[in-house]
């Protein structure tokens, strides 16, 4: 049986060194996340309802990168997909 992570709490934050054109992240719950890109941020996500696919990040061509999570109370991050 496939169990669903619990929301997160206060304070959650995540970091991602990575090498691609684009980076998503499945997420469900309620919530937003705010993205950082090198050190600067780049959007607000807004999180809502079942989960689904969320773009955190799109170049023309693959790029070395840190992406910098911050994640408001509620919001459930399951898995990173590349492009």
């Amino acid at each position: 049986m496939h169990r669903r992570p619990p929301p997160l709490g206060s304070n959650a934050q995540l970091e991602l060194s990575f090498l691609a054109k684009d980076v998503y992240l499945v997420m469900g719950g309620s919530g937003t996340v705010d993205v950082s890109f090198n050190g600067h941020h780049t959007q607000t996500v807004a999180v809502g309802g079942i989960p689904r696919l969320y773009t955190l990040y799109q170049a023309s061509s693959a790029k070395l990168g840190h992406l910098e999570l911050r994640f408001s109370p509620g919001v459930q991050p399951y898995d990173f997909t590349f492009g």
